[in-house]
């Protein structure tokens, strides 16, 4: 089954986010360029601040990217199953293991990667070290080739096991890295307790959509419940606990669940063959799909811009006039028919409970939160998927897609292999003058500028077949 390329360009684009904004002059910038609950100059948390900004929606769009790919990877490895003869009863604990193996290896991720990050240290040594780790994550994540004996795959593995707790222990004798439970990733760590729960739930309701439905209803209300009865905050105050245990887990599933529904019409589509319908569509529906563009992204950007507002007070015209012009499209644009349904049910419920359960906040994580970015994330797949037929170039589809199919190379590689490369050639230098305090606006270029540079190597690798997966 071919990949679904607008996915893996959304993807990529919110890896771009991710890795952007975390590299971006601090503190100098407008509000809208930082998350919305740590406002400059000083990023204090201010959880009375609500709204979302760009970077507010990039956590939730890439949580929106790995729900829609649960159906299109699993469907795919139920097919193969399913050829190789293997029972209904067998194939339900083999889905089970390699849901929970996945789960494992993106939760030792989370950990490892901030354990061999020494770019902090002033040490030619430890540089030298965080590009030894980042090496050592290919035999260990890298997809071997299928002509490879399991013997010899086990043997990679274990060099690259041994490779890295090789770092990891030099790193804490020698640089003084504290090993612990408490240090990691928490964006990684929360995406695999995400993806544990999120695939077994669509495996069991992957044909019951009623049923994922009811499990989607039972999570909205324990959310209204436990949010009401302040238990985030109890947990989150409990050291021996937080570590390893976040309601958001169960939060998230809000935007998770829609977003395997929308990987299953995905499937559906590529199986039959009809994932470039607009290629052969009619000329007035490919007309209408261009002037779609403008309309939801001018719908996002008022979402964002109104989000720190409310909207159920001051713009319920507004509101009712989007919603109107979505259900227009799904009639214009059958393609997409089923896709504008699952907006507006996830923008009504956004808006419904935007007043009532803390308005949409990052911080700490609303009911709105999670319904409305959906609901944008389901937007912007059509934009891309759009796009992608009408007037993207292909050098802009091969960094992003290429980006995008690799996301845990992405995710670290800035920051552990061009970060370090830079502080040993000296470049880093260089780097740092063209961000100067006068012009903070230089330093987002340049900062964008590195991310490319970032994500054009990873897209190099991927076009070479060179993946790494948990």
């Amino acid at each position: 089954m071919k990949r679904y390329e607008a996915l893996d360009i959304l993807r990529g684009l919110t890896i771009f986010g991710m890795v952007f904004s975390a590299i971006i002059p601090s503190g100098v910038l407008p509000v809208w360029m930082y998350h919305m609950q740590n406002p400059p100059p000083t990023h204090e948390l201010n959880t009375l601040v609500r709204g979302i900004s760009w970077v507010d929606l990039v956590f939730p769009i890439f949580i929106f990217c790995m729900g829609a790919a649960i159906p299109l990877s699993g469907r795919k490895k139920l097919s193969l199953w399913k050829s190789e003869n293997i029972t209904e009863g067998n194939m339900t604990k083999k889905f089970f293991l390699n849901s929970l193996e996945r789960f494992f290896m993106l939760w030792i991720f989370s950990y490892l990667y901030v354990f061999m990050l020494f770019t902090n240290i002033n040490s030619i040594w430890a540089q030298v070290l965080t590009l030894v780790g980042f090496a050592a994550f290919f035999p260990m994540y890298m997809v071997l080739k299928k002509d490879i004996s399991n013997r010899r795959k086990m043997a990679i593995r274990l060099f690259g096991v041994v490779i890295i707790l090789a770092v990891c222990i030099t790193g804490h004798f020698c640089f003084d890295e504290v090993i612990s439970v408490q240090r990691r990733g928490i964006i990684i760590f929360l995406l695999a307790f995400l993806y544990l729960f999120g695939s077994i739930i669509w495996y069991f309701t992957k044909d019951k959509p009623i049923l994922r439905s009811i499990i989607f209803t039972i999570i909205l209300l324990f959310t209204i419940i436990s949010q009401q009865l302040n238990w985030p905050e109890i947990t989150y105050a409990n050291s021996s606990v937080k570590w390893w245990f976040n309601l958001e887990y169960i939060y998230f599933l809000l935007l998770l669940l829609p977003a395997t529904y929308i990987g299953d019409i995905l499937y559906k589509r590529i199986e039959e063959g009809k994932s470039d319908l607009l290629v052969s569509a009619p000329k007035k529906e490919r007309i209408t799909a261009f002037f779609l563009f403008p309309v939801l992204l001018a719908t996002i950007i008022w979402l964002i811009s109104s989000s720190a507002t409310g909207f159920i007070e001051t713009d319920i015209l507004v509101v009712f006039c989007i919603l109107i012009v979505l259900a227009n499209f799904s009639i214009l644009l059958p393609s997409y028919r089923k896709y504008f349904w699952v907006i507006i049910l996830l923008l009504v419920l956004g808006f419904i409970f935007e007043p009532f359960t803390g308005y949409i906040k990052k911080v700490p994580c609303t009911i709105s939160y999670c319904l409305i970015t959906c609901a944008i994330s389901i937007m912007l797949l059509i934009m891309i998927d759009v796009l992608c037929h009408i007037t993207i170039k292909n050098a802009f589809k091969w960094v992003f897609a290429g980006a995008g199919k690799n996301p845990l190379m992405s995710y670290i590689a800035f920051s552990s292999l061009i970060v370090p490369l830079m502080n040993i050639t000296g470049f880093i230098t260089i780097y740092k003058e063209c961000r100067p305090a006068s012009n903070p606006w230089i330093g987002v270029l340049t900062s964008a500028v590195m991310v490319l540079i970032t994500m054009t190597f990873v897209s190099f690798l991927s076009s070479k077949k060179i993946f790494w997966k948990a």
